[in-house]
């Protein structure tokens, strides 16, 4: 490692900031995209979860794909491709053709997400939760952005044109994460038996079967969040998107802080403050027809949900620090599944 500092992160902090936002964006214009397309918006709800399916059944098969690749070379694959996927979507004439980029774009955040992970963690044991928190804010700040930019930004702006430039963005990041100062190590040298093998550890399994718990849990009631506050606040635009910027205020929020936390009080009792607080506030939602106690409620669910990043990803360093990239692609497939049970549901 050649003197890596905290700077180090921002390539992968961006990266992580482009590969969320597509999603982000495409939900928040999903009706403009089916009137373009000529199909019901169910139709392209159902396309839009192929992304998260995708990503769950896909990113074990690419890790072992990766074999002993560096880390720094998967993650400009990744991004490429990612790339690639959005060129393909922007350039779609049918819902066939928005499907094949999006699955594209899914296998090269396979790619990239978990050996971005990876390569955070290499700034130190004790810099850990925070590394990986830090990385994971680029994530969170999408949802701070991308929704509210939608809704904002659709009747001026192509959802074309959004899509290429954030392939142009995935390109940029790749370039400037290939001369990070990170470690770069290889991305994996396991067999696709050797990873099913964790799955036995009662452990790791608990770990990520509660994180998509909660964050199955998370999604349902996010993938309605505009319905809920046009039925509490009102239907304005300007009133949806301001309870998604302050959800993504909270979000993004969270994501810093939960590294920290875990750094200082440890991931078991962040485990049971932020599953607490998240219960209290989902149950409050639906009884929250005050703006302003509203978007309190969506700000602490936003906080300390998405502490479970900094706790749930340190646990499962504990219980494999010598497969950090293995276990870092399984964590956000979590995350991409609950996402995929909403949005096939309600499609």
């Amino acid at each position: 490692m050649r003197n890596a500092t905290w700077w180090s992160l921002v390539p992968l902090i961006f990266g992580a900031f482009v590969v969320a936002v597509e999603g982000t964006v495409l939900t928040g214009v999903l009706p403009v995209v089916a009137g373009d397309l000529r199909v019901e918006p169910g139709a392209v709800g159902a396309t839009l979860a192929i992304y998260p399916l995708t990503y769950v059944f896909g990113a074990p098969a690419v890790a072992v794909l990766a074999g002993s690749r560096s880390q720094r070379t998967m993650c400009a694959v990744g991004l490429v491709m990612f790339a690639l996927g959005n060129v393909v979507a922007a350039s779609s004439g049918s819902i066939v053709a928005l499907a094949a980029g999006r699955s594209i774009a899914a296998l090269g955040a396979c790619a990239y997400v978990p050996n971005a992970g990876a390569r955070a963690i290499s700034l130190g044991p004790r810099r850990r939760g925070r590394a990986l928190s830090i990385v994971a804010s680029g994530h969170t700040a999408a949802t701070l952005v991308g929704a509210p930019l939608g809704i904002v930004a659709s009747p001026h702006i192509s959802w074309r044109s959004v899509l290429v430039v954030i392939a142009v963005l995935a390109v940029v990041v790749a370039v400037a994460q290939w001369f990070s100062r990170l470690d770069d190590q290889p991305a994996s040298a396991m067999g696709l038996r050797e990873r099913l093998r964790f799955l036995g550890d009662r452990r790791l399994l608990s770990i990520l079967l509660l994180t998509l718990a909660v964050v199955t849990a998370e999604f349902i009631v996010y993938a309605y969040i505009s319905v809920l506050v046009g039925h509490n606040a009102g239907t304005a635009s300007a009133t949806i998107a301001t309870a998604l910027v302050v959800f993504g205020i909270g979000t993004t929020t969270g994501t810093l802080a939960g590294g920290f936390l875990v750094d200082r009080y440890g991931w078991r009792r962040m485990l049971r403050t932020s599953t607490f607080v998240i219960a209290v506030a989902l149950l409050a939602i639906p009884f929250a027809h005050n703006a302003v106690f509203l978007f309190l409620c969506l700000f602490m669910w936003g906080l300390f949900g998405w502490t479970s990043t900094g706790w749930s990803s340190w646990k499962r360093i504990l219980l494999r620090t010598t497969v950090v990239a293995s276990g870092s692609s399984r964590n956000p497939s979590t995350m991409s599944e609950g996402a995929a049970v909403v949005v096939t549901a309600s499609s």
